[in-house]
């Protein structure tokens, strides 16, 4: 009979969250580079044609897009702040604390 296999490590750990942080926050800043050029483009179009419905158009996703991707930003740091108060209460005392059951909103 198969036995099962058991971590030696937590698949969530603090570190790897970290990680996942860090690749959310660059991805974040791409999107809002991306969004921000494109943002001056449709602005070019628009005043080379005020007329233009889809540029006009064009600016408000490129603006919601930016905007977006600053308040993706922001829930990662609220994240990673709440990640270290646990961490150091982790450190302080000598017992595991649930990482996900302490990041629930107070």
């Amino acid at each position: 009979m198969p036995r099962e296999y058991q971590l030696k490590r937590p698949t969530m750990d603090l570190n790897r969250l970290k990680k996942v942080a860090k690749s959310v926050l660059d991805d974040s800043k791409k999107d809002r580079e991306h969004a921000l050029e494109y943002l001056r483009v449709f602005r070019a179009m628009l005043t080379e044609n005020p007329n233009d419905d889809a540029s006009k158009k064009a600016i408000t996703d490129c603006l919601k897009l930016a905007q977006t991707s600053k308040g993706n930003v922001v829930k990662v740091l609220d994240l990673m702040i709440k990640l270290e108060n646990i961490d150091n209460r982790t450190n302080t005392s000598n017992h595991k604390i649930d990482l996900f059951r302490d990041m629930s909103d107070e």
